[in-house]
């Protein structure tokens, strides 16, 4: 549907070519109109989210001054040129053949290497945000877009498909892409069908055996003999579009039974417990598993620290998890030799590896790290620039050696941030460009764009609370922390900054109250229950916050503040016996 401002927005509305029927694309979900979601708005629009990859030599070409897009493609719809490229001169060749001459090379030749096929597949095939204003068909998929990690809850937590995830990053995770098996080992790159049907099309590589009832344990040629129900389990996505899972991974209910993540057993027999499938996977195969980078990422996320760490430094593991591990491992301050750890990684191999670690010493605001991102402003891979640029860009009284290499990388910056300016996250990320550069109104103003463009959009909303806040503009930053709290009852962030709200302005009861809910949600804040018990002591309740610096320690065991804290309320309560275990 046309709009004004040339936009085109697409119906939550689709036609079902099987069932020859209209039907709802998101019939569950109770979608209000200043939501992102809401069919008028942003996740919704052509111009956006659909036609970069639903049509041919698109160029968004969006005006941030007057919010207007003056799009223009190719072809409304995916042709030969939206995979092979331009192709005037190949076609002018085969008209006006020359003896002995070869014709002009297309974007995407028979001759590519694995990885090369699934990178230019990955342009569409992928979830990913845009970094430049046009797709030219030249260089690396990371020169154009930033592909989507594999977090929790885009991902499951063992990196399974949950969200809408577009198969590359699945893919990427599995032992054929490092195998040398690419997409068009499988699928026929016109029809994407399969080559061959039913599990004849794993036999093509694998084993006869693996066809047989002693590996499967299920009748042979039946529905559930299938290869692909056990090791591509899939999902349904747009109301009527099933996807499988590329990530090719065995069954673990054990890890269902520990962690909850979904397992392929029990998407069939779901009438059974996981425990139960577990029994049987052990009856079978044995008790022991192979390692699975999915035995580290699970705990990882949920805050085993160590864990993330044995996966960043082995580079047998895929990189895309690797890269996933840094961003999860880089969320809190970090000792020196767990810096080390990252500072190793900047020359790794994988450009996903390096962005994380450009963006990991980002968060750290330490001077002496600015050494090891500056080489990477002449990094080969564009998505690394970018954000090494953002780096000196964010960063207080640091400046790059490389002046010019500085001065080009910032440009693909700048572009990036004009590029995904219609986006909520594209203008969380302009006011943060602002505010780094001292221009408070812009920022300001950046952060309600974001908020107007989606009311959900709480990270701006942080944000602001907090800018305006140290404008002292302590009311509006109230109204803000409270509206997030409405919205997400479970964020404990928005507890904890609303508590040091009251704190500091006087009114501690209710600091006590927000900080102490910041640390009774099922995920708690470390700094929220820090906080909150010197606030207890503070008060003269030492056993109090001693109890709840247990609890603390229970989701982040080994912290040395909480352990510090803890070990002052023992002393003060006339728990001596307490402290030296705490001590020891």
């Amino acid at each position: 549907m046309k709009f004004p401002k040339g936009q085109y927005q697409v119906l939550l509305t689709a036609w079902d070519s099987k069932k020859k029927k209209w039907f709802a694309l998101q019939e569950e979900l109770d979608i209000r109109h200043t939501e992102w979601m809401h069919w008028s708005r942003g996740a919704m629009r052509w111009n956006t989210m659909c036609a970069d990859c639903h049509s041919t030599n698109l160029r968004k070409n969006f005006d941030t001054e007057k919010e207007i897009y003056n799009t223009e493609f190719s072809e409304i719809n995916v042709s030969c040129e939206a995979c092979h490229g331009p192709a005037s001169l190949h076609v002018d060749f085969y008209k006006n053949p020359e003896a002995g001459l070869a014709p002009p090379p297309l974007y995407m030749e028979t001759d590519m290497s694995s990885k090369e096929v699934v990178d230019k597949c990955a342009r569409c095939h992928s979830r990913r945000s845009q970094i430049t204003k046009y797709f030219d068909y030249q260089d690396h998929f990371l020169d154009h877009y930033d592909p989507e990690l594999l977090v929790y809850p885009t991902y499951e937590r063992d990196g399974q498909i949950k969200d809408e995830d577009y198969v590359y990053a699945s893919f990427m995770q599995s032992k054929m892409y490092h195998s040398g098996v690419s997409c068009i080992d499988c699928h026929d790159v016109h029809t994407t069908k399969t080559r061959k049907t039913g599990n004849d099309l794993c036999l093509k590589c694998h084993e006869s055996s693996y066809d047989y009832s002693s590996h499967h344990f299920h009748k042979e040629e039946s529905e559930a003999s299938l290869c692909i129900n056990c090791h591509m389990t899939g999902k349904t996505y747009m109301g009527n579009d099933f996807r499988r899972d590329h990530s090719f991974r065995i069954p673990r209910p054990d890890q269902t039974v520990k962690y909850g993540t979904p397992n392929a057993c029990n998407s069939c027999h779901d009438d059974k417990t996981a425990e139960w499938a577990s029994e049987i996977v052990a009856g079978k195969f044995g008790a022991e598993r192979p390692e699975h980078f999915s035995d580290y990422l699970i705990p990882g996320q949920l805050g085993d620290y160590k864990a993330l760490e044995y996966l960043i430094s082995n580079k047998h593991f895929p990189a895309i998890v690797r890269a996933t591990a840094i961003r999860e491992f880089s969320n809190r301050p970090l000792s020196p030799g767990e810096l080390k750890l990252l500072q190793k990684q900047q020359n790794d191999s994988s450009a996903l590896v390096r962005n994380e670690v450009v963006r990991a010493l980002t968060n750290m605001s330490q001077p002496e790290l600015s050494q090891y991102i500056d080489e990477l402003l002449n990094d080969t891979v564009r998505l690394v620039r970018i954000n090494a640029a953002r780096y000196f860009t964010l960063a207080d009284n640091q400046t790059a050696r490389d002046v010019e290499a500085f001065k080009n990388a910032k440009e693909e910056y700048l572009n990036y941030l004009e590029m995904n300016a219609d986006f909520p996250s594209g203008q969380h990320q302009i006011g943060v460009y602002h505010e780094a550069k001292g221009d408070i109104e812009k920022a300001i103003k950046a952060y309600q764009k974001a908020i107007e463009i989606d009311d959900l959009n709480n990270r701006s909303r942080m944000n602001l609370a907090l800018l305006l806040y140290k404008q002292d503009k302590a009311a509006e930053a109230e109204d803000l922390y409270l509206k997030v709290i409405e919205q997400e009852p479970q964020f404990a962030e928005s507890y904890y900054m609303l508590g040091l709200l009251y704190n500091e302005t006087g009114r501690p009861e209710k600091a006590i109250n927000y900080l102490s809910q910041a640390c009774r949600l099922d995920t708690p804040l470390m700094r929220a229950c820090y906080n909150y018990a010197l606030l207890l002591q503070q008060n003269g309740k030492h056993a109090e916050s001693v109890t709840v610096l247990e609890k603390a320690l229970d989701s982040f065991p080994g912290n040395e503040n909480l352990l510090y804290v803890k070990l002052l309320g023992e002393l003060k309560s006339g728990k001596n016996n307490a402290a030296l275990k705490t001590v020891n």
